[in-house]
């Protein structure tokens, strides 16, 4: 079963590489929230990796750790490219929202998984 977070863990990686690449229209929201989506999907594949924690405390986690990082951009700004990268720098009432759906995919991820894991399983 860890193996599926780990496909989560690189399909998020894969994701914000390429919004960081993307060069097109509307750059700035992919930017900004295609990217925050992939971030929850990062940190829920970690959670699950490392953790046995139920799905729903997961889930609650991983939204409660990026509210908190960006509500804290509201009082703390990166002065470096790391920095903007990993924790943002403008807090966005949006950014929120796009948390929630990174964190709903991840929840469909896993539901996708435990349901193929089960149909795979031996019969005993």
């Amino acid at each position: 079963m860890k193996r599926w977070f780990l496909w989560l863990g690189a399909a998020a990686i894969a994701i914000g590489v390429l919004v960081l690449v993307y060069r097109g229209p509307g750059r700035a929201i992919v930017r900004g929230h295609v990217g925050d989506v992939a971030a929850a999907m990062l940190v829920y594949a970690a959670l699950a990796a490392f953790s046995s924690t139920r799905m729903r405390v997961r889930a609650l986690v991983t939204f409660g750790i990026a509210a908190a990082i960006e509500i804290g951009q509201a009082f703390w700004h990166s002065t470096s490219t790391l920095g903007a990268l990993t924790i943002g720098d403008t807090c966005d009432p949006w950014d929120i929202f796009a948390y929630a759906i990174g964190v709903g995919v991840a929840l469909a991820w896993e539901r996708i998984a435990v349901a193929r894991s089960a149909a795979c399983a031996p019969l005993s």
